[in-house]
């Protein structure tokens, strides 16, 4: 993914940002020995936004719209690429090729009371209904439902860094795919932050949680509740200008009635300045494995690399 985002100051209080993405997803199965692939690229949906800005930092509000120049609808053969990206274990920073034509509204308010700073905010998003899937020629409607979200957090500085705790709570309305009424669950995300002098280079700590409840799928059948778990370690040394930040990243992924997936990640990745502008590198190694099911359909593992 290339992700391209252009931020205008209107005035001090008023802040306007207008980004889009361009995207390619390659998949290749292996089924009893045939070798098939998937694809599907191209630029993503824009998203325009604004943000008003009360007081110092007292209460932002927020509106934006999706513009739907993605590719909303995909063909079958495209139906594994436009599926996997969208992976919330995986985690790629692109998770969908296009939508529908969406607003989100929201309003957040932030105090200092001692030492820390709390923050509090609540948003609604709706997206008109698009068409995902062509199959045989057939386009198939899809609803979604509205999301409601409230999110709290907490910061305070802690040595020479900072100490960071947040909460997300989303509920959303029903789905509709053609004329099939599902819900996929709500949503909690637990997120925990630290930094610190430590030696002579800085410790960065961080772990996040995310917990979706039970819900149904489209033909109505039972999706069982799920929890992902990540946990980071960074250690950033600066030599003259230049800051290097070796890492490791481990996370679990339960699923009920599945195999336990986890992902273990090395990286190391660097900010420095050229030419003017601010360039940070970065190149990791992931290993670990993913819940499957062998021939029999009995629940087991695969090896998962890149």
């Amino acid at each position: 993914s290339a992700p391209l985002f252009v931020v205008v100051p209107v005035t001090p209080q008023l802040t306007l940002d207008l980004g889009t993405a361009y995207a390619r997803s390659h998949v290749t199965q292996t089924t009893f020995g045939k070798n098939s692939t998937s694809d599907i690229a191209g630029l993503t949906d824009t998203q325009v936004r604004a943000n008003y800005v009360l007081g110092n930092d007292f209460i932002v509000i927020t509106a934006g719209v999706n513009l739907p120049t993605g590719q909303a609808r995909v063909t079958t053969d495209q139906v594994q690429a436009a599926e996997l990206i969208g992976s919330d274990f995986l985690a790629f920073p692109i998770s969908s090729m296009g939508t529908g034509f969406g607003g989100t509204g929201g309003i957040a308010v932030a105090r200092s009371v001692g030492d820390w700073n709390l923050g509090a905010g609540v948003s609604m998003r709706r997206t008109e209904h698009y068409d995902p899937f062509d199959l045989g020629g057939t386009a198939l409607r899809y609803q979604p439902g509205n999301e409601y979200r409230v999110r709290v957090g907490a910061d305070r500085p802690v040595g020479t860094g900072r100490v960071t705790l947040g909460f997300t709570y989303s509920t959303f309305g029903d789905d509709e795919l053609a004329g099939s009424i599902y819900n996929t669950g709500n949503r909690y995300i637990t997120q925990l932050a630290f930094t610190d002098d430590v030696g002579t280079g800085r410790l960065g700590v961080a772990a996040w949680n995310l917990l979706r409840t039970a819900g149904t799928l489209a033909d109505s059948t039972f999706l069982g509740h799920e929890d992902i778990s990540n946990a980071a370690l960074s250690y950033g040394i600066t030599v003259g200008q230049t800051l290097i930040e070796p890492s490791f990243e481990a996370r679990t992924w339960v699923q009920q009635g599945a195999s336990t997936s986890f992902l273990t990640t090395i990286g190391v990745r660097s900010q420095l300045v050229v030419g003017g502008f601010m360039v940070m590198p970065g190149v990791g190694y992931s290993v670990g494995r993913v819940a499957a099911q062998d021939l029999r359909g009995v629940n087991s593992t695969a090896t998962l690399t890149g």
